[in-house]
């Protein structure tokens, strides 16, 4: 018994402790900025719902990696490349709908596989995942799906911007983090590489087919919960985290609630999502829990943005509970099966053949 209550005493001790972090100030700073730049330059044309879906293009700043500026831009502008395909991809499901779990699985696989080959760290494949699923529910025609992916550009052309800026600050104004040296290719092997990827887009798909079998109310979050979850690297690391998300966004929903029932200028509201981007980037290293309660406002109302200030928050936060939890079950389940060893192994003898490689 007394095991047992020291197991469980070391995990809640693991869910909400306050991590070391060698982040620099610099990183919230321009990730705020970075989606601060879209949200007022749509507030100038008094469209903020449209500024929301460039804001995902955005996100590509979190990727910028710790090395020398030329490897920043040019990872940068790859990865803006596949955050744009990402989001086309997802917008082109809307077409023959039933294709959606197979393109999101596809969106996964090939995303991780490349997040890992480049030796790019957290948030992962997640953002691509995320702007794939968010083309697949946002409401555009098909003549209207060249402006869409156009908004997505405009986001990933100021998070470039923002990844030179930031890359000048830390480097040669403040010098207070220095470069590291570039990281190999393919160096962690072909089971992270092949195999991980190959399961993790299996059970997000998966996720993607079972919302729309239960028919969920707003079921995408289910998707996007069990990507998230799945972002971890160890089983006990996706315990943690799924339990860290599920406990975080229970506050966040809470947050989230008081705040749609508030009419937010554009203005006001840009200034209110660059908030939620520095309060999680400063966190997040140090508390995943306490970064989810900002992210979870953020990402409902990037989610809601074709009804933007005219929602119905007693719906839309007991959907996203409801989703969540499933998709974070699912996604822990998802991690089980990844640290499978007997199914790891007969994956491995058939991925080798199918990417040619020699066993």
């Amino acid at each position: 018994m007394h095991k047992i209550f020291d197991f469980l005493k070391q995990e809640i001790k693991a869910i909400f402790a306050w991590n070391k972090s060698d982040r620099v100030w610099q990183m919230p700073f321009f990730a705020s900025l970075s989606i601060g730049v879209v949200l007022l330059f749509g507030s100038l044309f008094n469209r903020p719902d449209l500024a929301l879906i460039s804001m995902v293009g955005a996100m590509v700043f979190l990727y910028v990696p710790d090395t020398l500026i030329f490897h920043k831009i040019v990872l940068t502008t790859c990865l803006s490349f596949l955050m744009v395909m990402s989001f086309t991809l997802g917008l082109l499901t809307q077409l023959y709908p039933s294709s959606t779990p197979f393109v999101i699985f596809l969106v996964t696989l090939n995303c991780a596989q490349i997040v890992r080959y480049f030796g790019i760290g957290a948030p992962g494949f997640f953002f691509f995942t995320f702007a794939a699923v968010l083309g697949t529910f946002m409401p555009f025609t098909l003549k209207e799906f060249p402006f869409a992916i156009g908004l997505i550009v405009m986001g990933t052309m100021v998070s470039s911007v923002m990844v030179l800026l930031y890359s000048l600050s830390v480097i040669y104004i403040f010098k207070n983090h220095q470069p590291k040296p570039i990281p190999k290719l393919g160096e962690f092997g072909f089971d992270t590489i092949i195999i991980d990827p190959f399961i993790i887009a299996f059970f997000v798909g998966a996720s993607m087919w079972l919302q729309n079998f239960l028919g969920l109310d707003r079921g995408y979050w289910m998707t996007i919960s069990c990507a998230t979850v799945l972002t971890a690297v160890t089983f006990r690391s996706i315990w943690i985290k799924q339990t860290q998300r599920i406990v975080g966004t229970f506050l966040g929903a809470g947050l989230a609630y008081i705040l749609l029932h508030y009419v937010f200028t554009p203005f006001q509201f840009a200034l209110l999502m660059m908030l939620f981007m520095f309060l999680s980037e400063l966190f997040s290293p140090r508390n995943y829990a306490l970064a989810i309660v900002f992210i979870t406002p953020m990402t409902t109302y990037l989610a809601e943005a074709a009804s933007f200030m005219n929602y119905q928050p007693d719906r839309i936060i007991t959907a996203r509970l409801v989703d969540i939890v499933c998709g974070s079950l699912f996604g822990l389940l998802g991690g089980a099966v990844l640290h499978f060893n007997p199914l790891r192994k007969k994956l491995n003898a058939v991925l080798h053949k199918v990417y040619f490689l020699k066993k």
